[in-house]
């Protein structure tokens, strides 16, 4: 193990990220999310910090270009550590120690300007205030509250993990024991074992983002595939997928089972009169007053057009009345407040039965319930 240069594993490091951080764009093309780009963003300053690093080296130590540099690679550090967090907190939503990563990131290259002039004070606060960032962006891998669930986040996990113990062990090195470590090219075994892991740790880290780009890209196209674009509804696909399971377990279990077909009231009219602009806005509202009435398991779709489908488990006839009365009430106070122009709707509702076998059969009932209510003078509900 001494026998490897750590100058040479420093510029290896350099190389591969400036490599990945060009190479990524083209890899993942060119329209990244916001994710996808502060990712890349942390590799490209992760490869300053190096090179601020290995520049900083040429300059003997207490000259103001060492200085700066030193203290750029820390600016450097900090920022890239916040990049991934903000990349972690797209991908998988609000991650925990987002203040507490904010206050070290600022605190981290100040405190090491401070301590310049005392070689075991800056290394040691430097590298431990890194070590506890990066341990921060481990703990971020972990518990996501969205969908991206995929084993790359393990991955990442580790390798951060990894960083901040070295980076943790090197810290201590350098307070403790400065005659072993007397700059940050210092071939001990610690600091070599490090840089070792930095470049292994940096490709692992590079292909989990990877990976995490593509689970995200894959559920976007799925979402085309099931999520009207209009309301972030369901569309017919999307309702089947979801519906259909929803019935069979209220069949299986004996669990009561509500189902709503709503229909919005002369939507033509709307369209004629204001303009389609109108029309697709009265259609988000609806959506938006769908969703926010909603429990978590409940299934919404917009089946075509002004046609909408609510389906309601572990409801029962008092229960799904409530349901629709507060979508009615809020609907009113929202179109007017927010459209300008009030409109309204027609509800048709039923529930399962013991003969229902199916779930296409308790959607007719509810179309026939529907149809009633239109034909009776609209802007009500029928119970069928």
């Amino acid at each position: 193990m001494t026998a490897l240069d750590p100058q040479t594993l420093l510029t290896l490091n350099v190389v591969n990220l400036l490599a990945l951080a060009i190479l990524l764009p083209f890899i993942m093309g060119q329209k990244l999310s916001s994710a996808a780009q502060a990712a890349r963003r942390s590799l490209i300053v992760h490869s300053g910090a190096w090179i601020a690093v290995i520049l900083s080296e040429l300059w003997p130590t207490n000259w103001w270009l060492n200085i700066s540099l030193s203290t750029v690679s820390m600016i450097c550090y900090s920022s890239c550590n916040w990049l991934l967090y903000q990349a972690l907190t797209n991908w998988l939503g609000e991650r925990p120690f987002r203040r507490p990563l904010i206050v070290l990131a600022i605190v981290m290259p100040i405190g090491y300007f401070l301590f310049f002039d005392t070689y075991a004070w800056r290394v040691g606060w430097a590298n431990l205030l890194i070590a506890i960032q990066v341990a921060i962006l481990a703990n971020a891998t972990l518990r996501p509250k969205t969908r991206l669930v995929g084993p790359w986040r393990y991955v990442l996990c580790l390798c951060l993990g990894s960083m901040s113990v070295f980076t943790l062990a090197r810290g201590v090195l350098g307070f403790f024991f400065e005659p072993l470590y007397p700059n940050f090219a210092a071939p001990h075994p610690i600091n070599l074992i490090s840089l070792v892991i930095a470049n292994i740790t940096m490709v692992l880290g590079s292909v989990s983002v990877l990976v995490a780009w593509r689970e995200e890209a894959e559920l976007q196209l799925r979402d085309l595939t099931v999520i009207d674009p209009l309301t972030g509804l369901l569309n017919r696909r999307g309702w089947s997928e979801q519906a259909t399971p929803a019935f069979s377990s209220s069949l299986r279990h004996q669990l009561p089972l509500a189902l709503l077909a709503l229909d919005l009231d002369f939507f033509k009219r709307i369209n004629d009169e204001r303009g389609h602009e109108a029309g697709d806005a009265a259609l988000r509202l609806f959506g938006e007053v769908l969703r926010q009435q909603a429990r978590t398991g409940d299934v919404l779709a917009r089946m075509g057009g002004e046609e909408f489908c609510v389906l309601l488990p572990l409801t029962d006839a008092e229960a799904a009345k409530a349901f629709e009365a507060r979508i009615r009430t809020t609907l009113e106070e929202a179109a007017v407040a927010r459209l300008g122009f009030p409109f309204s709707y027609s509800a048709g509702l039923t529930h399962r039965s013991a003969d229902d076998r199916d779930l296409e059969k308790l959607q007719l009932r509810a179309d026939e319930a529907l149809y009633l209510a239109k034909s009776e003078g609209r802007a009500r509900l029928v119970e069928r």
